[in-house]
């Protein structure tokens, strides 16, 4: 009787064969998913970012005002119980903050580059983020891939050099300041997975990388509010920005309307970029990150018809190309050497 009755409770325990496709399909579909919401805030953002800068053009305000956007955000989540509040200390706290320094210098170069330069050739030249992140990821984790993983993002290169050549919009502050975003970018993404296991950030990988993601926004948003306050461009020229615009006939709903809407299509996209970090490596993040470029490019073509030259769709399409490479390198070389 005792091993009848354990048995059926073995049997009680058991997890129905069709729980376990069920779960197994979600775990599959996370990633698709993550990436499809990903690209689609990044495309929304871009396009919003472009719109509010051509009628209010300033960087510091602007990049500050997008990160404090994702604020209440983060305290709603916590509020209504979408994600558990973390438990960090103040070490973990400290731990972060460069990080988030990362975050809020990339958001910065990122919005200078969108000022000054087409949105479609910024998003060239950030193509070249896989090379930032192969060089963050030796420089900040110690190590190093196959060679043939770094001969792949020649074309990366060429492709970026063949646009910048041709572009109509090429600007060097635009081009070094995407640059910069790249570096910084990848910093962040190595350094957040580093990281990853920092304080109580909850029972899994998604929810471990939302509070991780919010705990970010709100410290870069402390870490840039005294810039956006001092520099020009900054906080302190928003009326006279905000005066200029209504001259030039942009109403107030408007204008309102393109600083929420960007700001918050800005922390959906980080979300959701986060959430594909958190089921893919940084490398393939990167590959990822690279290939939305072409979704990017050819949304503000259509979308805000951005004059597009032929040698910079060919530098594109070759950039892009080169990501498709990394990627294969990657995966035929998985295989990562400490370096001393």
């Amino acid at each position: 009787r005792a091993a009848a009755a354990a048995a059926a409770a073995a049997a009680g325990d058991a997890v129905p064969p069709r729980a376990n496709r069920l779960e197994k399909w979600q775990e599959r579909l996370k990633m698709p998913v993550f990436v499809l919401l990903w690209y689609f805030f990044n495309v929304q953002y871009n396009i919003e970012n472009k719109r509010l800068l051509a009628v209010f053009p300033l960087t510091w305000a602007v990049a500050w005002i997008q990160l404090f956007a994702g604020c209440p955000m983060v305290v709603l989540m916590w509020a209504f119980g979408f994600v558990q509040f973390p438990v960090i200390t103040k070490a973990d706290i400290w731990t972060l903050v460069p990080v988030a320094a990362f975050f809020a210098v990339a958001q910065v170069c990122t919005v200078a580059s969108l000022c000054s330069m087409a949105v479609s050739f910024t998003h060239v030249v950030k193509a070249l983020e896989p090379a930032a992140t192969a060089f963050a990821t030796a420089v900040i984790l110690k190590e190093v891939f196959h060679p043939a993983v770094y001969l792949s993002l020649i074309p990366v290169f060429a492709g970026v050099a063949m646009a910048s050549a041709s572009e109509v919009s090429f600007a060097l502050f635009g081009f070094t300041t995407a640059m910069l975003s790249n570096f910084a970018l990848s910093a962040r993404n190595v350094l957040a997975t580093k990281f990853g296991s920092v304080g109580d950030m909850g029972a899994d990988k998604v929810e471990r990388m939302t509070n991780q993601l919010s705990i970010l926004t709100l410290i870069a948003t402390v870490l840039l509010l005294p810039l956006a306050i001092a520099l020009p461009g900054g906080i302190l020229d928003c009326p006279s920005a905000w005066r200029a615009a209504l001259d030039h006939n942009v109403h107030v709903a408007e204008l309102v309307y393109r600083m929420v809407a960007s700001g918050f299509h800005f922390y959906m996209y980080q979300l959701a970029s986060f959430w594909a970090l958190s089921q893919a490596s940084p490398m393939t993040f990167s590959v990822l990150n690279t290939l939305k470029r072409i979704v990017i490019i050819i949304a503000s073509v259509v979308v805000l018809r951005n004059p597009l030259s032929m040698g910079t769709a060919v530098g594109a399409v070759v950039a892009v190309g080169g990501g498709f490479l990394y990627s294969v390198a990657k995966r035929r070389f998985p295989s990562s050497v400490p370096t001393n």
